[in-house]
């Protein structure tokens, strides 16, 4: 998926440029890439969310307009506020077709495990891979069949599907489980005790 977005050349030397440049509804961001000095630029904040709201289902690029000049980008880093959740800063990689990469790529969870049929439960352990490629060669997610899974199984790293890219995480790595059903415990309630037979007073014998 491709985002555009325009651009706009930022000068700020102070913290307070920085807080008058957000509350201005713009994120400060800076475009980079091999041989070339990094370039300050101002994103809308309101394109720019909208836009990375719907990014998270594919590996996404990022084509910025700034003052004419097109940049073919991928989104590398980002800095979030921790509380209000507010971008703070954007980081964007310039990418040729030809270049070798690392991004992650989503996993797509297919089919109803046979597990799950029979009263097991399905844990994802992880919905993304980190791999390395051709930037026009990035599969835009990776599909992992889950259909025959049984309780007690579990697909890993290696059963992911294979393509011009290599996957920068071990073999071994959990993606998917099945769970036994719980069983749910039943504490048995002490019996209540049973009252002893008094022994009538004297006067009443």
């Amino acid at each position: 998926m491709i985002f555009n977005l325009k651009a706009t050349p930022r000068k700020t030397i102070r913290k307070s440029d920085l807080h008058t440049l957000r509350a201005g509804g713009m994120i400060p961001a800076v475009i980079y890439g091999p041989k070339r000095e990094s370039i300050s630029v101002s994103i809308p904040q309101g394109d720019f969310t909208q836009m990375y709201k719907k990014s998270f289902a594919e590996v996404s690029f990022w084509d910025i307009e700034l003052n004419g000049n097109q940049f073919h980008t991928i989104l590398k880093d980002k800095q979030i506020h921790p509380v209000t959740r507010e971008m703070l800063h954007l980081d964007f990689m310039i990418v040729s077709a030809e270049a070798i990469i690392e991004v992650e790529v989503p996993i797509i969870i297919k089919g109803e495990p046979q597990g799950v049929k029979e009263g097991g439960m399905m844990e994802i352990v992880q919905r993304y891979v980190k791999i390395s490629c051709k930037a026009n060669e990035i599969p835009e997610d990776l599909i992992l069949d889950v259909s025959n899974l049984k309780i007690g199984e579990s697909l890993h790293i290696r059963d992911l599907p294979k393509g011009n890219w290599q996957v920068k995480e071990h073999s071994d790595v959990t993606l998917v489980s099945i769970h036994a059903p719980r069983t749910e415990i039943v504490e048995e309630k002490p019996a209540a005790p049973v009252p002893e037979e008094q022994t009538p007073p004297e006067s009443e014998k």
